[in-house]
C-alpha cells in the first residue's frame, strides 16, 4: 500500500516478482497451528490487524495456510497477458477480504477471468506447470540476497526493506537513493 502511494506520486517504479513465502506448506495447505505457536498466532493477528487499519485495508487472517505457488502462477500468466497488475490486485483482496482460495484453481480462474482474462487458459498453464522454474529462480535469487519474509523491496538495487515499514521508511531511503549516498557500515548494523 505505502509503495503504491509512492509509486502514485512518481517517486518508484515497481515491479513485483513471484516469492514462495512458504513452500514447505503442502499444495493442499495446512492448518495454521501445525506452523505456529498459538501465542505466535496470536501476535501475528494483532499486527495484521494494526497494520491494516493503518492503511484502510481489510485484512483477514485465515486458520489455513495456503500454498501459494498456484497463486503465484497465476499473477505470472497475468503478467504474460498484459494484466499483472489489476489481477495482483484481485489476487490480494481474494486472499485477504476472504472472498477466495488461492490455492484453489476454480478460484483463480474466476479471479482471471473477471480482470478479462481467459480461465481455461490459465487452468491449461497452471496443469502444465508451467511458472514452475521462474517461481523457484525467483525464490533462490530472493534468498541469496537475504530476503526470506514478504512484503520485500529492493530500492534504488542497494538497500532492501523487509516486512511491513512505515512510510518514512521508504521516503529515507529513497532521499539517499536519490542524493546518491551508498551503504555505510552503520547500515550493515
Amino acid at each position: 500500500m505505502r509503495v503504491e502511494q509512492l509509486r502514485r506520486a512518481g517517486r518508484v517504479e515497481v515491479t513485483w516478482l513471484p516469492f514462495e513465502l512458504h513452500p514447505e506448506v503442502p499444495r493442499e495447505g495446512m492448518p495454521r497451528e501445525r506452523m505456529f505457536s498459538p501465542e505466535r498466532m496470536a501476535r501475528s493477528r494483532e499486527h495484521v490487524e494494526a497494520m491494516a487499519r493503518e492503511v484502510g485495508l481489510v485484512m483477514r487472517q485465515r486458520d489455513r495456510l495456503i500454498n501459494t505457488r498456484l497463486a503465484l502462477a497465476a499473477a505470472e500468466f497475468a503478467r504474460e497477458h498484459g494484466a499483472f497488475e489489476p489481477v495482483h490486485r484481485a489476487l490480494f483482496r481474494g486472499h485477504w477480504e476472504g472472498t477466495a482460495d488461492l490455492d484453489r484453481v476454480d478460484d483463480l480462474k474466476r479471479i482471471v477471468a473477471e480482470q478479462g482474462l481467459d480461465g481455461i487458459a490459465l487452468e491449461r498453464a497452471l496443469a502444465s506447470g508451467r511458472y514452475e522454474v521462474l517461481i523457484d529462480r525467483h525464490r533462490a535469487q530472493a534468498s541469496s540476497v537475504g530476503i526470506d519474509a514478504i512484503p520485500a523491496h529492493v530500492v534504488g538495487g542497494r538497500y532492501l526493506l523487509v516486512g511491513a515499514q512505515p512510510l518514512s521508511a521508504f521516503e529515507q531511503v529513497l532521499d539517499r537513493v536519490t542524493a546518491g549516498d551508498g551503504p555505510t557500515e552503520e547500515d550493515a548494523t
